[in-house]
């Protein structure tokens, strides 16, 4: 009798002492937004495809053709896990109506390739310089 009850309490302390060798993995937090990442996230076909993508999609807003504007504007966005952007501003502009055109050229952009932490994929920040040049 005493066996059986030595036993019996044998059992449940091996099954809770096994609970603590199983190391539980932390959860991914969905809301994270990774700087540095394993794989970049990445525009569908590369930077030449973006290039061409930026080059056909950009309309020099007039005002700024007349004020003789021009320059680089940096715009900066979250790429998430299903390749959509977000969260997109300018950091650094040249004027009003050209940042927005910016602006509206990236959230024009098809999905992108999201970046990829461990094996998954992770929301990433992403900046990305857009050169506004006027031509004779």
């Amino acid at each position: 009798m005493k066996a059986i009850l030595s036993i019996l309490l044998l059992i449940p302390m091996m099954v809770f002492s096994q609970l603590g060798l199983t190391e539980a993995k932390p959860e991914k937090s969905e809301g994270k937004i990774y700087e540095k990442v394993d794989k970049e996230a990445n525009f569908p076909g590369g930077a030449v495809e973006m290039m061409n993508y930026i080059g056909e999609n950009v309309k020099y807003p007039e005002i700024s053709m007349e004020n003789g504007d021009q320059g680089k504007v940096f715009v900066e966005f979250v790429v998430n896990t299903d390749g959509s952007l977000s969260q997109i501003k300018v950091l650094r502009g040249v004027s009003k109506e050209i940042d927005v055109e910016a602006v509206r050229v990236v959230k024009n952009m098809p999905k992108w390739i999201p970046a990829e932490n461990e094996g998954e994929k992770v929301r990433s920040m992403a900046r990305l310089p857009i050169n506004f040049v006027l031509t004779d």
